[in-house]
């Protein structure tokens, strides 16, 4: 199984690797990931978030935040 990865930082504690289940590959979705991501972290209260790069096809990181894609946006599991 493959997996969208992606590492944040941001002010207070630090920062968050973060994935979701690639189904397929979709640009739409992948590109969607950072985007209701760092709007996730945001209402989470984080500042000055910065996005690290963008990886598909990678495997289930050990620690993260876990997000579902649920047909139109990533939401947090």
């Amino acid at each position: 199984m493959a997996y969208n990865v992606q590492n944040f930082t941001y002010d207070g504690p630090g920062d968050s690797v973060c994935y979701g289940k690639q189904d397929n590959h979709n640009h739409q979705q992948a590109n969607q990931f950072t985007v209701d991501i760092t709007a996730y972290l945001t209402a989470q209260g984080c500042t000055h978030i910065h996005a690290g790069a963008f990886r598909s096809n990678q495997p289930e990181p050990a620690n993260g935040k876990e997000f579902k894609w649920n047909g139109a946006n990533w939401v947090k599991a």
